[in-house]
C-alpha cells in the first residue's frame, strides 16, 4: 500500500508519452541534421568550394568557338570539370583524357541523330577542320578542387552519405538512450522480483514514475505483503514444529534409558538362554532406538542452527587434535595418511567442538568409504583471509546426482558415499556448521584419485 501512496504523491507518465517524447526529439534532431547539411552545401556552392550544375555547360558554351578554331586541342583549353576526345572525321582516336572505351562510347553515341546524353553524362560534339572533338560533362554540382573530386563523390550524393550516416548514428543514440533509461525505470521491478525469489520482503518498493510500470510493482508490492504474512505464519509454524520435535526428542530419552537400564539389570540375573535372547534383543532395539533419537534431535539443532561458542582457537592446537583422530581411524581401517599443512595461521576464529564435529565427519564417511590400504588425504592450508580444509580419499568418488543433491538432508541415494552411522546427514550437518562460520561446504571428484573430494573454507576473521 506504500507504493500506492506514492504514486498519489509523484506525478507519474505513460509510457506512450516518453515514447512518442524522444520520437519527436528523434524527428527534431532529423531536421536538424538535414539543415546542417543543407546550409553547409549553399555555403560551400556560395564560396566557390561546390560548383553548380550548369558550371560546366556554361564554360564549355563561352569557349566552344576556341576549341573549334585552335590549332590544337590540349586538357589546358577543355574546362577541369570536363573530359574530352579528339577524333578524325571517320571517327578514329587520336588524342584525350578520356579512357579508350569512354572515348568510344562516345563517338557512337554522338552519332545517333537527338542522343547526347548517357546515365548521368552529357556529351557536346564539336567540329573542326578534319576534326570532331568531343567534349563529355555532367549537370551535377561537382568540388572545384581537383583533388577532391578524384576523392569524393558528387556533392549531392555525398550529400545523402552524410545525412545517411548521421542518421544511422542519430538513432543508435537515441535509442541506447531511451533504452538505457527504460532499463533504469524497470530497474525497480527487476529488484523486487529477485528480493522475492529470494524471500528477501523487507524492502521498499519505489515508484517508477512510468505508469505502466508502477502499476505492476503495485501488484508485486501486494504480493510481497501477502508472501510475508504468508511465510512468517509458516516460518512461526516451522519453528514451533521443530521445538516440539526436539523436545519430544529428550523425553523420549528418558524412558529409553530406563529400558536400556533395566535390560542391563535383567542379563546380571540367572536367565534361560531363550530369556537371555530376547532381553539382548531389547537391549540393542533401545540402542538402535537412541540412535535415531539423538539423529533426531541432531536434525532440529541443524535446522535450527548451533549456538556458536567462537573464539580465538591456537590453530595448531585444533590441527594435532583433529590429526591425531585421523591417525585413529585410518589405522583401525589399515589406511594410510597423507597430512599436508600449509601456511597455517597462529590462530582461528571458530567454535573448536563443532569445527572438529564437521570435518570428522567428512573423515568418518571418507575413510568408510575407502578400500583397505587406500590413502585418505588431508590438507589444510590458509589462504589469505581464509583457512581451507581438504579431504581426499580413494573410493568411488560421488554420482553426478550426489555432486548435485548430496549435502541435502537424509540424501542417501548415492550408495557409495552413504554411511549407515549418518543416515544421510552427515554432509548436511557438516555445511550447516560451515555455513554457521561464516564459510562454505562443497564436494567434487578428484581428478587424481577418482574418490570424493570435500572442501570447508572458513573466513579467519
Amino acid at each position: 500500500m506504500e507504493l500506492k501512496k506514492l504514486l498519489h504523491a509523484k506525478r507519474t507518465k505513460k509510457f506512450r508519452t516518453i515514447f512518442i517524447r524522444y520520437l519527436l526529439i528523434f524527428c527534431i534532431a532529423t531536421l536538424l541534421l538535414a539543415t546542417i547539411l543543407v546550409v553547409s552545401f549553399q555555403i560551400l556552392s556560395s564560396n566557390g568550394t561546390i560548383l553548380p550544375g550548369y558550371f560546366s555547360e556554361r564554360q564549355l558554351l563561352e569557349i566552344q568557338d576556341r576549341i573549334a578554331s585552335n590549332e590544337a586541342v590540349t586538357a589546358e583549353l577543355i574546362p577541369k570539370t570536363c573530359s574530352y576526345a579528339v577524333f578524325t572525321r571517320e571517327g578514329k582516336y587520336i588524342s584525350g583524357n578520356l579512357t579508350r572505351n569512354d572515348a568510344t562510347q562516345a563517338w557512337e553515341l554522338t552519332q545517333v541523330k537527338g542522343s547526347n546524353i548517357y546515365l548521368v553524362y552529357h556529351f557536346l560534339s564539336i567540329p573542326r577542320k578534319d576534326e570532331i572533338c568531343i567534349v563529355r560533362y555532367t549537370y551535377r554540382a561537382q568540388f572545384r578542387s581537383s583533388l577532391l573530386r578524384r576523392l569524393l563523390p558528387y556533392p549531392e550524393i555525398l550529400f545523402f552519405i552524410l545525412f545517411g550516416i548521421g542518421f544511422l548514428l542519430e538513432s543508435f543514440f537515441f535509442a541506447s538512450l531511451f533504452g538505457k533509461k527504460l532499463v533504469r525505470r524497470i530497474s525497480g521491478m527487476q529488484n523486487a522480483t529477485e528480493k522475492i525469489q529470494n524471500q528477501d520482503l523487507e524492502f521498499t518498493v519505489e515508484s517508477s514514475g512510468i505508469e505502466e510500470i508502477d502499476n505492476v510493482l503495485w501488484s508485486l508490492d501486494k504480493m510481497k505483503e501477502t508472501l510475508k504474512v504468508s511465510l512468517k505464519k509458516q516460518w512461526k509454524m516451522e519453528k514451533e514444529r521443530r521445538k516440539q520435535i526436539s523436545a519430544l526428542a529428550h523425553d523420549i530419552k528418558t524412558p529409553l534409558t530406563v529400558v536400556r537400564g533395566n535390560a542391563d539389570l535383567l542379563l546380571k540375573t540367572d536367565q534361560t538362554q531363550e530369556q537371555k535372547e530376547y532381553t539382548d534383543f531389547i537391549k540393542d532395539s533401545t540402542n538402535q532406538m537412541e540412535q535415531y533419537i539423538k539423529m533426531l534431535i541432531e536434525i532440529s539443532k541443524a535446522e535450527m542452527g548451533y549456538s556458536l561458542k567462537k573464539k580465538s582457537i591456537d590453530s595448531k592446537c585444533f590441527i594435532d587434535s583433529i590429526h591425531s583422530q585421523i591417525n585413529a581411524l585410518v589405522t583401525f581401517k589399515k589406511l594410510t595418511l597423507d597430512f599436508q599443512v600449509h601456511n597455517l595461521p597462529k590462530f582461528l576464529d571458530a567454535d573448536f567442538d563443532l569445527l572438529q564435529r564437521a570435518i570428522m565427519n567428512i573423515v568418518s564417511n571418507s575413510v568408510d568409504f575407502s578400500p583397505e590400504g587406500g590413502e585418505i588425504i588431508f590438507k589444510v592450508e590458509g589462504r589469505g583471509d581464509n583457512i581451507r580444509f581438504c579431504i581426499i580419499d580413494h573410493g568411488q568418488g560421488f554420482s553426478f546426482d550426489a555432486l548435485k543433491n548430496a549435502t541435502q538432508q537424509f540424501y542417501m541415494a548415492d550408495i557409495s558415499r552413504t554411511s549407515n552411522d549418518h543416515y544421510g546427514m552427515g554432509l548436511f550437518i557438516a555445511k550447516s556448521i560451515a555455513e554457521q562460520h561464516g564459510g562454505s561446504l562443497s564436494i567434487d571428484n578428484s581428478q587424481a584419485t577418482g574418490g570424493g573430494k570435500v572442501i570447508i573454507e572458513l573466513p579467519l576473521i
